[in-house]
């Protein structure tokens, strides 16, 4: 049998985790401690959950993976709340991973315990607390299934003190792809057509665009055609505007691509 902070690691390899940011505390010793003998995960200590958030987020954003950040309980779970949000609201994949008092006993009586859970539920696309060590595969997999899936966002899971120490005969799910829908081949013609026919054409790239293949398939498109881009505050890198474009070897700020549009 294998212990549930063993087999919540041996999950987290399976989806492919690299690294998980964050501050050790009490209730996620067990899990720090099989983290220690991981050879495929690093764990980035910070000096706040918030900054560890930020960073899980960032991750997320950049590589199109769920970012991994963990906390304790209380008042360290709470500092997740703005770092939850910000990925959220910004197609972020994310994984939060909250420590709880013991839920089958209780040796502090209430010292610092919240309903995370239900905190998280306004903010997250999942959140859901583990009650049993055989849990721990299929909703480590659906956590990772929605954080990833479109829109991505944040989940997260909380791992109480004495379910970490239990132990399970169940293994590690296998990830599943999940494939992005396409547009209608006429809708793709019509807008072609459009795009063609406009005199002075301009790409106003969002968030949404932050993907991996969509963000290699722009900068394609504004290579090839020389049209002119601007992006929202949340599509900044989705295409390097040191691309040449207009300019021999300088790109055009943006500003300069409204004027040239107009």
């Amino acid at each position: 049998m294998t212990k549930a902070s063993d087999l919540f690691i041996e999950a987290l390899e399976e989806e492919g985790v690299e690294y998980i940011f964050g501050i050790p505390g009490e209730e996620n010793l067990d899990f720090l401690d099989s983290l220690s003998r991981s050879s495929k995960i690093k764990l980035i200590l910070t000096r706040h959950e918030q900054a560890a958030g930020f960073m899980a987020a960032t991750y997320g954003r950049f590589t199109g993976k769920a970012g991994v950040c963990l906390s304790t309980l209380g008042p360290g779970a709470t500092n997740f709340v703005t770092a939850a949000a910000y990925a959220q609201l910004g197609g972020m994949p994310m994984m939060m991973i909250t420590g709880q008092k013991p839920v089958k006993k209780s040796k502090q009586g209430r010292f610092q315990i919240l309903d995370v859970v239900d905190m998280m539920g306004p903010i997250t696309k999942y959140t859901h607390q583990i009650v049993a060590a055989d849990n721990i595969p299929s909703r480590v997999r659906e956590a990772f299934r929605l954080a990833e899936e479109e829109k991505p966002g944040a989940v997260h899971l909380e791992f109480p003190e004495d379910i970490a120490e239990e132990h399970s005969d169940e293994r590690p799910m296998k990830p599943s792809m999940a494939r992005r829908a396409i547009p209608e081949e006429k809708a793709i013609r019509a807008a072609v057509n459009k795009i063609e026919k406009a005199k002075a054409p301009i790409i106003v790239i969002g968030a949404g665009a932050n993907r991996k293949l969509c963000s290699k398939m722009l900068t394609r498109l504004v290579n090839n055609s020389g049209i002119p881009f601007v992006t929202t505050q949340l599509g900044k890198g989705v295409i390097d505007e040191r691309h040449e474009l207009f300019m021999g070897n300088a790109a055009l700020s943006a500003g300069d691509f409204v004027h040239r549009a107009i």
